[in-house]
């Protein structure tokens, strides 16, 4: 069966960013080498359409797209990948990639999907924002927007969290979740939804809300993720550019949202909100 590959190079500082959105177009894999004024990328689809797509999303003048004979991605992947460290102790991998012996917490994820390895700055910091505030989490009811493979569900899971329910938009996920949700088995429940929170009924309100997602795809969502919100609770927002964070914190002050807490890693910026007084 023929793929498509899409070889261009793109600024250092723009590549993290780039990648994610390649990732969302279900980028079958990729290769990287440095260049003299970039990072050249040679991405791989699964047709034609989408690789034009990506080119467009790159915008640069030198992309070229090529038919090739597809490989087993999957296979490829395996070979290449290692457990992600999210934070001191806590560790991302496949079952068939056990973590160092000096890992407390091991949460398993099998890589089916783009996102959700642990392996990107915002997943990282989104954890790292989540097990700050484990005290608060134990016996406590989380919402996790956007979950793709329930990773992050998982870290407030191993945190003592009561509930935990990953929404997410894309049905393709639905068959990795529940594979992961099998293979991580945690004393409180955990439940995912495939959806979106302006439909989602809640009895009680949510006292952390977690939202992984660039700005234009979480923004619009920030009004509904306020309401849900319990007086006390948290909302950690990650997945923003350092450079549009500004922008999220006065988009967050209009949702009846404030700062409390901000990390970064690399390009990208995680905050912590409660609801105004």
């Amino acid at each position: 069966m023929a793929a498509y590959s899409l070889t261009a190079t793109v600024p250092r500082e723009r590549y993290d960013f780039l990648l994610y959105h390649l990732h969302s177009l279900g980028m079958l894999g990729c290769e990287e080498r440095d260049a003299a004024d970039g990072i050249t990328l040679l991405a791989y689809f699964r047709d034609e359409q989408t690789s034009r797509t990506a080119a467009q999303v790159l915008n640069t003048g030198d992309c070229t797209i090529e038919k090739v004979e597809e490989k087993d991605w999957l296979a490829e992947w395996r070979k290449s990948m290692k457990p992600a460290r999210l934070a001191r102790d806590w560790y991302v991998s496949p079952v068939w990639l056990p973590p160092p012996k000096s890992a407390r917490y091991w949460i398993k994820i099998e890589p089916k999907m783009a996102f959700g390895t642990g392996h990107h700055e915002t997943t990282r910091l989104a954890a790292q924002a989540i097990i700050a505030r484990k005290p608060a989490i134990i016996g406590k009811r989380v919402l996790d927007i956007g979950t793709g493979s329930g990773v992050l569900c998982f870290v407030a899971g191993l945190c003592g969290a009561r509930f935990c329910l990953g929404v997410e938009i894309d049905p393709c996920c639905r068959e990795n979740m529940a594979e992961n949700s099998r293979q991580n088995r945690q004393s409180g429940s955990t439940g995912f939804l495939i959806g979106g929170i302006t439909s989602l009924k809640v009895e009680k309100k949510i006292d952390l809300i977690v939202m992984n997602m660039i700005l234009a795809e979480s923004a619009p969502l920030l009004e509904n993720a306020s309401g849900l919100l319990a007086p006390a609770g948290s909302l950690i927002w990650s997945g923003i550019l350092t450079d549009e964070y500004e922008k999220a914190v006065e988009l967050a002050e209009k949702a009846n949202l404030s700062l409390a807490s901000e990390k970064k890693e690399n390009e990208w910026w995680c905050g912590t909100f409660g609801l105004n007084n």
